[in-house]
């Protein structure tokens, strides 16, 4: 792809945004590894969207929304196409009255959780110390032992490449991280309905959410957060670790010491020492429970 000659055709177009070229994608990810992207644009608003995905798919240039890349994995050769991202007009987060917030999917997940307790609204505690954006939480209905925020939502903005509109929660297909968002479409925003509490209720039960969360999962190196998805029933952490996976390590990737579903870098890791190192510990675990992990993480090539 002549990417130069593509971005100079989108901002000839009217495009408003950012958009560069052979943007290094690890300043872009949580985990700090992968190569660069071809483009990668930040839209300003609907109109950006509508002109750069329309521009994108004439040109038939793959292209692939980021959120705060806190569970994204790019390879090492980067992508070969467009990594789009929503700019701050995307981020308001808004009290509609009566417990209902619509929170914007550029804004992030931390602070929607703190704006609830501000306004003493209960049902997000849960989600308490997962970093990220709202979008990126509502696409893989982020939560924790405690409840999931598909529990919370009203409905869902879409964009899908043309048209926008509100999706009901009951018709959205969430399930344990998945949202039923098809591939094209994107998550401008979410409505949540949330039951009146008192500040500092709230407040308590997301200290004690964080507090726990600091006890049990690994600080100081740059991770992807849980890294398998939990088979039904089961702990994909207590299975790596029954396995004998904590500490194991390829290049500088090493299987935590505190959560055994947490990879680590531990300085100068490359994706392909997280890919080695997430495949022997799917052979461990295969091989003494006859489970095959899936990825919680999304792996992107190409």
């Amino acid at each position: 792809m002549k990417n130069g000659t593509l971005a100079c055709e989108i901002l000839e177009r009217g495009y408003e945004g950012e958009i560069r070229e052979g943007e290094p994608l690890s300043r872009h990810v949580s985990l700090g590894t992968g190569g660069q992207a071809a483009l990668f644009a930040v839209a300003r608003s609907v109109k950006d969207l509508r002109l750069l995905v329309g521009c994108l798919k004439e040109r038939r240039v793959p292209w692939i929304i980021l959120g705060s890349g806190n569970n994204v994995v790019f390879a090492n050769g980067g992508f070969n196409g467009c990594v789009l991202r929503l700019g701050a007009g995307f981020a308001r987060i808004l009290d509609e009255g009566e417990g209902t917030l619509n929170a914007g999917a550029a804004a992030p997940l931390p602070g929607l959780v703190n704006r609830s307790a501000e306004d003493g609204l209960s049902g997000l505690e849960c989600l308490a110390g997962i970093p990220g954006t709202v979008g990126g939480a509502v696409f893989m209905n982020a939560g924790t032992s405690s409840g999931e925020i598909a529990a919370a939502i009203l409905e869902v903005q879409i964009f899908d490449g043309e048209n926008t509109q509100w999706v009901p929660s009951a018709e959205m297909g969430f399930s344990y991280r998945s949202s039923g968002v098809a591939q094209g479409q994107i998550i401008l925003g979410a409505r949540l309905k949330l039951s009146p509490s008192s500040r500092g209720e709230v407040r308590s039960r997301i200290r004690a959410q964080n507090d726990h969360r600091a006890g049990t999962q690994p600080s100081g190196y740059p991770s992807a957060g849980c890294w398998f998805r939990n088979p039904e029933g089961e702990s994909a952490g207590r299975l790596i670790d029954n396995a004998g996976m904590k500490g194991e390590k390829c290049g500088a990737a090493q299987v935590s010491e505190v959560h055994a579903n947490f990879l680590i870098n531990l300085g100068g890791a490359t994706t392909a020492d997280f890919l080695a190192l997430a495949e022997k510990v799917r052979q461990a675990v295969y091989q003494r429970y006859g489970i095959d992990l899936e990825e919680e993480v999304r792996i992107v090539n190409g």
